[in-house]
């Protein structure tokens, strides 16, 4: 998998400075057990290239699910909260404090879910998500990690939660489960009266250079494949309206890749190409090249990026759900 052990051990080391010097970092990820295989009888996995996914055709999740994508995960997780300067934008800071109900979907390693736990100890937080990479035994008391697919029924009840919260599910969804499936499903458990909160990343890249848009395309073609749309950014909006939530409000906010930018752009082409190093043998085989070729696309793109001005936007949507008492 070419440089793919480098840079996994320079994300380690740009991570746990993150966890030790950022101001917020009050995170219990780093001393958690995240569960394993042996720990749940279901899904069960397949290994490509050294790398483990998801075996099983009723899921459509792109990207491994093994130690070096948690690691990629928690990374990825200082950086986002790195660029809005926050866990969260909706306006649920008082009802969290108070006592809340949480749902984070697609939780991954759990890492918001822990952080959010130990900032508001009187509320009870849920992680969901279809791999079982979250901590299995040691995690605060007010928090709960099930395997579940989202594109399935939940388990839970009617107007039950206050806050739900979902990020980074464009690699996750077809685009027809965005409106036909999982909002409704969420708008059916929030409580009138609360909120959604779901953050995107937007693949219309700003500045590329000639090695990041041929990796994109290919990326794209990869998800169109799929029937997913990796530029589902302006579509959420009217997902959201179109299943009953009001006040929908939208926030962008970028990052730049590359040197130039600090601790924050090298962590941001560090986490690009760890997903796009993930996705070698399939964008390779979109773009007809072989993986010496593809290899030295991924090589160019620290000269490319800080030549380019290189940025990346992000999207938070925040929806609530109508309540008649208002």
């Amino acid at each position: 998998m070419g440089n793919r052990p480098s840079k996994i051990s320079k994300l380690s080391k740009l991570s746990s400075k993150l966890k030790k010097k950022s101001s917020m970092s009050n995170s219990t990820s780093s001393s958690t057990t995240l569960s394993t295989l042996s720990d749940h009888n279901e899904p069960l996995f397949k290994f490509e290239n050294g790398r483990r996914y998801i075996d099983d055709d009723t899921v459509q999740y792109l990207l491994p699910n093994d130690d070096d994508e948690i690691d990629r995960l928690q990374m990825q997780h200082y950086l986002l909260r790195y660029i809005w300067q926050s866990n969260f934008s909706a306006p649920v800071k008082e009802i969290l404090r108070c006592g809340a109900k949480v749902l984070d979907v697609g939780c991954g390693p759990g890492t918001w879910t822990l952080e959010m736990a130990s900032d508001y100890s009187r509320s009870h937080f849920i992680g969901i998500d279809i791999a079982p990479i979250f901590p299995a035994e040691i995690k605060p008391i007010n928090t709960e990690f099930r395997l579940q697919n989202i594109t399935n029924p939940l388990p839970f009840d009617d107007n039950s939660f206050d806050y739900i919260h979902m990020r980074l599910m464009l690699a996750v969804l077809r685009e027809e489960e965005w409106k036909s499936v999982v909002l409704p499903e969420l708008f059916r458990i929030l409580k009138p009266g609360g909120y959604i909160e779901s953050h995107e990343f937007d693949f219309r890249i700003v500045n590329q250079g000639p090695c990041m848009k041929k990796l994109v395309e290919g990326f794209i073609q990869f998800c169109k494949a799929k029937n997913m749309n990796p530029i589902v950014c302006p579509n959420i909006p009217g997902y959201l309206q179109e299943n009953g939530f009001i006040e929908v409000n939208v926030s962008k906010n970028s990052g730049h890749y590359g040197s130039s930018a600090g601790r924050f752009g090298k962590l941001a082409l560090e986490d690009f190409i760890l997903v796009f190093d993930a996705l070698k043998t399939p964008i390779s085989s979109i773009l007809e090249i072989n993986e010496v070729e593809y290899q030295a696309l991924l090589d160019k793109l620290q000269e490319e990026v800080d030549a380019n001005d290189t940025f990346y936007e992000v999207y938070r949507f925040i929806g609530k759900k109508f309540d008649p008492d208002d």
